[in-house]
């Protein structure tokens, strides 16, 4: 009984090893979809204290008909003018495709917090990919991280 028991565990285990390496290669291969990405900027967007849900304030893809930075999702939050006059600008978010990591793009700063990790892990299943790169690939030349709450 022992004997069937340990051959059956050995032509068992590398069958389930294998689903799940294909489990995690499909969730890895798959890209991020543009819903996913303004997920994650309405979720920095709420850690930068900026409520979308205001009225006056709005989120916009910055992407028409091709990336406007590419390999990235890039998203404008601005506040309407409510006398004449020019929007202003509250911010400019910039998602990696391929890890999710979220860059303000006028400041030049990484996005680092509990939540965000939490869900770029849902949907890409990783964090935090080469920061130095992708910031150059941003024209940040100096970098900062936003502080962990």
């Amino acid at each position: 009984m022992r004997r069937t028991i340990c051959s059956l565990l050995l032509c068992v285990a590398p069958a389930i090893a294998g689903a799940v390496f294909t489990l995690a290669a499909q969730t890895a291969a798959h890209p991020m979809t543009p819903r996913q990405a303004h997920q994650i900027a309405a979720l920095v967007a709420h850690h930068d204290d900026i409520d979308l849900t205001d009225t006056h304030i709005e989120m916009n893809s910055m992407d028409l008909g091709r990336d406007f930075t590419p390999g990235f999702y890039s998203f404008i939050v601005i506040r309407e003018s409510s006398s004449p006059g020019p929007d202003e600008t509250l911010r400019r978010y910039a998602i990696n495709r391929r890890t999710g990591d979220v860059w303000e793009m006028t400041l030049c700063t990484h996005y680092v917090f509990p939540e965000l990790e939490r869900l770029q892990r849902l949907i890409s299943g990783r964090t935090a990919g080469d920061v130095s790169s992708q910031g150059k690939k941003l024209g940040c030349s100096k970098q900062s991280s936003s502080p962990a709450l």
